[in-house]
């Protein structure tokens, strides 16, 4: 029935295809919704105040680079500024809902996640909303979701990363008719419904289904009909300096509960503006709508003694949320002396001057990390203990270690007769203030450690062969964790991959195993729980410090939700966008205080909409 798939990959599929299969689009059969899942009472997004009145000025969003291509996939695509703009014109088939985190509709109306224990996999299946329409008025179906399925795993498209994501993770999907998909997986693993289902904006067939080298010149700068509640408008582009996308009036999903009072702005602008600086002074003038405020010493010092801030025309927030916060630290190669030995690795753990840090440079703004999974309650940083710096209980374990005598310049001599002399390389000129703090205490413990600015990109080419002793690495993070791709003994010993400490846990590897195949959310945390404490006990990292907030001012003419920003998103300009609007009042007031030089309130700075952990 409808397209090949259901099974055997080495069949006509779509993985094989180099010119895309002809489908058969069989009639819509009956649908009643039986059986199948369908979330309807979960929280509006939107705030049922939200305006869209205004539309002669443009919500305008900063980009210090401007993207290469405007492809959705491909090389150069994986950018933050294109995923900006794309999850504004393309949807998934599900979504999760940044409160409950439970699935809500995309396209999909309906899906259903079934289990073969048999076959050892999962079987998802979808069915689109009928209402679904791209912004040309064609209908989405399940042609579109086969095709751009197909489209993710063809390598000409060069974008390995999502071949191999797709292509190894299904087997080709199947219709079953117009509006209805089912896919099967190749392993059981919940994650891969996250992939498929929230993870695969989708295309339509008429354009996703072309040679690789067809998409890849045509679509450079071209971007696909999508199915979102913006789109781009010919001549809305200035290559190098800005991107225009305007509000659809006919976007099929506006009376959608998940869609209702949100994407208020009529125009968005993403303007380049390459320095940091530049931005801020644009801010002030009124040119720019909001600022994110990167620095601490601005934060702290600068920012109270504005008179925008102290007239209150201008807001300053300081927003906690709940969002998935990545780990940084000083990654061991565990691969190699001297940090094969744990005693050594917990040594430069307390040598690590954090507080000396957090007093001297940070100005007390963030919160030390404790946990492999900060941010949110996936981690067990309730029970983790917190390492000190300790310089004596370092040199205990140095000792033990056989680092016990000095040479005349006062240095450690290792078990092997050698000075402990390490070469720290680092590429970012700005850290180097933070480095030499470090520098100190781990000299005045004995350890030799010379700092070495290097070019960004020999930096990455030495981390990915594993050839250096001590890198300070800072990772994000993902809603759902994912440890085997970070944490698994296989990939401890291959190159190029994000197991760059080189641990090893048979433990920890049985656990990735379980948690792929656990449905119940509640033991997937108990798992990475776990999980966490594995790595802390074994400390393949000196932990550094994370921020749970967004730090951002914003000229007090807006409306925006209680909680300002939602539960679990990570990025600023996309919380904003999705549920912000102009308030027409407020920019009355704000005019009328400027004119007359008068105050506005304030209001509390720091926000804590979530509470806390």
């Amino acid at each position: 029935m409808g397209a090949p798939g259901s099974g055997d990959s080495s069949s006509a599929g779509a993985t094989e295809a180099t010119t895309f299969p002809k489908l058969e689009l069989p009639a819509p059969l009956p649908f009643d919704g039986k059986g199948w899942s369908r979330s309807e009472q979960y929280p509006l997004l939107g705030d049922p105040r939200a305006k869209r009145v205004v539309k002669d000025r443009p919500f305008v969003v900063v980009w210090q680079t401007f993207p290469p291509t405007l492809r959705t996939d491909g090389p150069n695509s994986n950018l933050v500024e294109l995923n900006a703009l794309h999850e504004l014109m393309f949807e998934t088939l599900v979504q999760v809902h940044p409160e409950t985190e439970e699935f809500i509709p995309g396209l999909a109306s309906h899906w259903k996640i079934e289990t073969d224990e048999k076959s050892k996999c999962q079987i998802f299946t979808f069915r689109i909303d009928e209402r679904a329409r791209w912004a040309d008025g064609a209908e989405v179906t399940a042609a579109d979701v086969f095709a751009t399925f197909w489209h993710r795993t063809q390598e000409d498209r060069k974008d390995p990363m999502s071949t191999m994501t797709f292509k190894e993770g299904f087997h080709d999907p199947e219709i079953l008719d117009k509006y209805t998909i089912r896919i099967r997986t190749r392993e059981l693993n919940w994650r891969l419904f996250l992939y498929f289902g929230s993870g695969m904006p989708i295309y339509p067939a008429r354009e996703a289904a072309v040679t690789g080298r067809k998409y890849l010149e045509d679509y450079n700068w071209k971007l696909m009909v999508g199915s979102g509640p913006y789109k781009m408008k010919p001549g809305d582009m200035e290559k190098g300096e800005w991107i225009t996308l305007t509000r659809r009036s006919d976007w099929w999903a506006e009376n959608e509960r998940w869609a209702k009072h949100c994407f208020n702005f009529h125009r968005i602008k993403f303007k380049v503006v390459r320095e940091d600086e530049l931005a801020y002074e644009m801010f002030k003038k009124d040119e720019l709508d909001y600022y994110f405020v990167a620095r601490a010493q601005r934060w702290v010092e600068e920012l109270p003694k504005e008179e925008l801030i102290q007239k209150g025309w201008v807001k300053r927030r300081k927003v906690y949320t709940q969002s998935p916060t990545g780990f940084s630290g000083f990654a061991f190669n565990m691969r190699e002396k001297p940090f094969d030995d744990k005693r050594v690795r917990m040594a430069f753990a307390h040598l690590f001057n954090r507080e000396r840090l957090m007093e001297k440079i940070f100005y007390n703004e963030y919160e030390y990390t404790n946990s492999y999974f900060p941010g949110r309650d996936w981690g067990a940083s309730a029970t983790n203990p917190v390492m000190e710096f300790d310089p004596d209980q370092a040199e205990k374990l140095l000792a033990e270690a056989g680092y016990k005598s000095r040479d005349a310049q006062g240095y450690l001599i290792g078990p092997d007769g050698k000075r402990f002399e390490l070469t720290f390389n680092f590429a970012n000129q700005s850290m180097e203030r933070i480095w030499l703090v470090v520098k100190e205490d781990f000299e005045d413990a004995g350890i030799k450690f010379d700092l070495k600015l290097i070019d960004y990109t020999t930096l990455l080419k030495k981390v990915s062969d594993r050839q250096f002793k001590l890198h300070f690495q800072a990772w994000g993070a993902l809603l759902f964790p994912n440890p085997e791709t970070s944490w698994r003994s296989d990939l401890a010993d291959k190159p190029a991959n994000n197991n760059v400490v080189g641990f090893k846990s048979a433990r920890l590897d049985e656990l990735c195993d379980k948690y792929n195949v656990v449905l119940d959310r509640a033991e997937q945390k108990k798992i990475i729980r776990e999980v966490d404490q594995i790595l802390y006990n074994e400390h393949p990292y000196a932990l550094a410090w994370n921020a749970n907030y967004k730090r951002f001012l914003f000229w007090d003419r807006f409306g925006y939700p209680a909680t300002y920003l939602n539960k679990t998103g990570q990025v600023l300009t996309t919380m904003l966008i999705h549920t912000w609007w102009f308030e027409p009042d407020a920019a009355a007031r704000l005019q009328d205080a400027i004119s007359k030089g008068q105050p506005l309130p304030q209001g509390e700075v720091v926000v804590r909409p979530w509470g806390k952990l």
